[in-house]
């Protein structure tokens, strides 16, 4: 077939034929600690850049993560003006005052109102493409959420997902109702400060579970019923601080009670205290750390699988969280993903390279942030069904554009094989999209947490910092920790007139009536931490897009792990796992 962009395409073609495997020296090596400085192009890697049909990369794998994942937050919501000349309203967005781009009211920019198109520039010859780019980045405005789903109920508080109803400061949820401080729910109800927790009902401070129903402190578990403080459990009913349990019933620290020994226990801790709750915290993290774990939190994984937290997935290098994924490399969050490296989140798509949540049957996308059911297209941002558009910005249902102009088909292709090949001469298409794009403050995004960086380092490489968002409290009067009851038996309605002063940060929270009648119907005390820094804290028990090297308790094997050797754990590979508990 007659190529419709020959000139880049020879680019392309000559650089990937010369392509051997080699060391190379990142270009942000010495600028932070976590850079891998020198990094191997791999025949592998060579393989993937040859099927995907773009340059050798010139940042580590590990820098290349960070760039991907500080386009992301992981909870905070601010609140501030609405940058629409005219509009002097105050939003609620994912993005602070201090983001570098305008920012407008998601209804606005999904509305017909809204035209992307009166944003266009004409392509300069004889001027940086990225430049372009980029001053097209500065006066198009960001969206105040990623993605607002129109079905969803009384949850504008929420940021991506579909099909809610009364959600509050979550994200990436699916068909739930009642919900507050989570993420990645899916089909769920009554949840609150849960992380990836699915089909479950009643359900508080979770982790990676589904199929659970009125449990508390759960990780790694599923099928489990009326249980509290469980790792890596499963089918278990009535069971306290166990781990590593299959078909149990009332367990309490891994050993068996009678039915009524078990009742009486939890009866006589009814309603929990705060004392009583972090009491066996402590003692709940001692247990799971004498006993093997399964490091990699790999699943009937297949063949040449690297990487942690990956199921039902088959030849994968480097890659975390992943399901039903196949031929990936250096990615994290591959759902139902094939053929594509550098990645961070997509679903039931494949061919990409270098994108950010990037998915829903999205194929052959390079270096793009945030679109849907887009194919042959590069360089695109915050748009859904496109073919063949490049550099556009907040575009619906459109082909062959190039900074928000319309073109026909043929000055389509003759433009951007210029301009391609522009890029590639000049060394600007290795790379894709650098710091300075991203429109998240990099203290709140996913970056921050599995690769923290000094204000300094961010701005020295192109990020930005925001301040801390004001407090919900206003003029409430603040209790401190010791004012908060122990028990929710002892708080009165009128708690939801007071504010309470986090015991790590200081700064004021509210609890919600709704709130307020969940840790009622759970039995649960009233937190005096900040919903933020609890969001956080399950983030960081499992970062995304972090592991580490470990070698097997049992055997000895070499393998990635999602826990740090550091911390103590009796690290075991899912072989010696599955021989020792299942």
């Amino acid at each position: 077939m007659e190529s419709k962009t020959p000139k880049s395409d020879v680019l392309i073609d000559e650089i990937l034929a010369g392509l051997v495997p080699h060391t190379r020296i990142c270009k942000w090596k010495g600028e932070h600690q976590h850079c891998e400085g020198k990094f191997e192009i791999t025949n592998e890697d060579i393989s993937f850049l040859k099927m995907l049909r773009v340059p050798a990369p010139n940042f580590c794998p590990t820098c290349r993560r960070i760039k991907r994942q500080s386009f992301m937050g992981f909870a905070q919501l601010f609140k501030r003006k609405c940058d629409v000349v005219g509009h002097d309203e105050s939003i609620i967005s994912v993005f602070s005052k201090e983001c570098p781009f305008p920012v407008v009211d998601y209804k606005y920019f999904a509305s017909d109102e809204f035209d992307s198109f009166l944003y266009r520039k004409n392509y300069e010859e004889n001027t940086s493409p990225m430049e372009q780019l980029f001053s097209l980045r500065k006066i198009f405005p960001m969206p105040s959420f990623l993605n607002r789903d129109s079905s969803s109920i009384n949850s504008d508080y929420s940021n991506g997902g579909r099909d809610n109803k009364n959600c509050y400061y979550t994200s990436g949820c699916y068909t739930v109702e009642n919900a507050w401080y989570s993420n990645m729910l899916v089909k769920s109800k009554e949840i609150m400060d849960c992380r990836t927790v699915k089909h479950s009902d009643h359900v508080y401070s979770s982790l990676y579970s589904d199929h659970l129903y009125k449990s508390y402190f759960t990780y790694f578990s599923n099928s489990c019923t009326d249980s509290m403080f469980l790792f890596d459990c499963r089918n278990c009913i009535n069971c306290f601080g166990c781990v590593n349990l299959r078909n149990a019933k009332y367990c309490i620290w891994n050993e068996q009670y009678s039915k009524e020994d078990y009742e009486q226990f939890i009866k006589s801790n009814l309603p929990f205290s705060r004392d009583f709750l972090e009491e066996n915290k402590q003692k709940f993290w001692q247990l799971v750390k004498s006993l093997p774990i399964n490091a990699s939190r790999n699943m009937t994984v297949k063949n040449n699988v690297n990487g942690v937290m990956n199921v039902n997935s088959n030849n994968l290098y480097d890659v975390t969280e992943s399901s039903k994924a196949e031929n990936v490399r250096h990615a994290d969050g591959a759902l139902t993903h094939q053929n594509s490296m550098d990645l961070l989140y997509s679903g039931g798509s494949s061919l990409l390279y270098g994108t950010i949540n990037i998915g829903s049957q999205s194929s052959n996308v390079r270096f793009s942030v945030s679109c849907k059911f887009s194919t042959n297209s590069e360089f695109i941002f915050n748009s859904n069904n496109l073919d063949n558009c490049f550099m556009c910005f907040g575009l619906q249902h459109k082909s062959y554009c190039i900074l928000n102009k319309q073109y026909s088909p043929d000055e389509y292709f003759k433009i951007i094989d210029e301009i391609k090949s522009d890029m590639i001469k000049r060394g600007e298409y290795d790379d894709g999209l650098s710091f300075e794009f991203s429109a998240q403050a990099y203290n709140f995004s996913l970056a921050q947490i599995s690769f923290p960086l000094t204000e300094q380092e961010i701005i020295k490489l192109g990020g930005y910092m925001a301040e801390e968002p004001e407090s919900n409290a206003g003029d409430m009067k603040i209790l401190s920790k010791e004012e908060v009851p122990q028990t929710i038996d002892e708080v009165s309605d009128d708690i939801v007139d007071y504010a309470i002063k986090c015991e790590v940060t200081a700064r004021p929270f509210r609890i919600t009536p709704s709130e307020l009648q969940f840790y009622r119907i759970m039995k649960l005390p009233l937190p005096t931490i900040h919903p933020i820094v609890r969001m956080r804290k399950y983030y960081e028990l499992a970062p995304i897009g972090k592991s580490y090297p470990a070698v097997c308790s049992k055997c000895g094997k070499s393998f990635r792990s999602l826990f740090d050797p550091k911390d103590g754990y009796k690290l075991y590979c899912e072989d010696c796992y599955k021989q020792e508990v299942y």
